[in-house]
């Protein structure tokens, strides 16, 4: 809870400065903060009980990921989301998830597709709440690029994921993602994976994360 309280009792400034960042992130992936809004850092600071010093440190942060640019004498407003570029964080995320299934499909063992089929299930079992679909949707591909061990594929998959994410967020109403279809999707790439064809398992991972940008 963002409080000063909180903030006395040890916690760093750099602390305070992620945890606003990480909300405000999720603000805009989800949606409440909407492309074109304004941020305005003392509103920020007054609703959660803190100095503006960590939100604006925040703020920074979340220009460098591109989530929010600041104009001179204007202030700190949410990108809009450019269709070209998305298409563009679609393809190089493709090419991260399919170079680490490259790297790790022969070496899985049936505990490593227990632990993605374990993932689905849980899918199956929030099948009606999207935002639950969202969190799993990027723990299985995340469990994935985390098991091919090459940190930088880690750092950028995370970053292109955030825009991902809002990105699906906002189209979802258009092209009607049914969280059971969520399901299914994974259900089935964890099939082929199993069958440990990498062409065949990376031309399905590349299908299903350009579906998005190719309808």
């Amino acid at each position: 809870m963002f409080t000063m309280e909180n903030a006395q009792k040890g916690r760093s400034l750099v602390s305070l400065k992620d945890e606003v960042k990480q909300k405000l992130r999720n603000d805009i992936i989800q949606n409440k903060l909407q492309p074109g809004d304004r941020i305005v850092e003392t509103e920020v600071a007054k609703r959660l009980g803190i100095s503006q010093v960590p939100v604006r440190e925040a703020l920074r942060g979340l220009e460098e990921e591109g989530l929010i640019q600041t104009i001179k004498y204007k202030g700190a407003f949410v990108t809009e989301i450019n269709p070209v570029e998305m298409y563009h964080m679609f393809s190089l995320r493709a090419e991260i998830e399919t170079n680490a299934i490259e790297a790790v499909l022969p070496s899985l063992t049936k505990k490593d597709f227990g632990e993605l089929y374990d993932i689905v299930d849980k899918m199956k079992n929030g099948v009606k709440d999207y935002a639950v679909q969202s969190e799993l949707d990027m723990e299985f591909h995340r469990t994935i690029i985390e098991w091919a061990d090459i940190n930088i594929y880690l750092r950028i998959w995370t970053m292109l994921n955030t825009h991902i994410r809002r990105y699906i967020t906002i189209l979802n109403p258009q092209v009607r993602i049914l969280p059971e279809e969520v399901y299914q999707y994974h259900l089935d790439l964890v099939k082929i994976l199993e069958t440990k064809e990498i062409e065949k398992s990376k031309q399905a991972f590349k299908e299903h994360i350009m579906k998005m940008v190719t309808k």
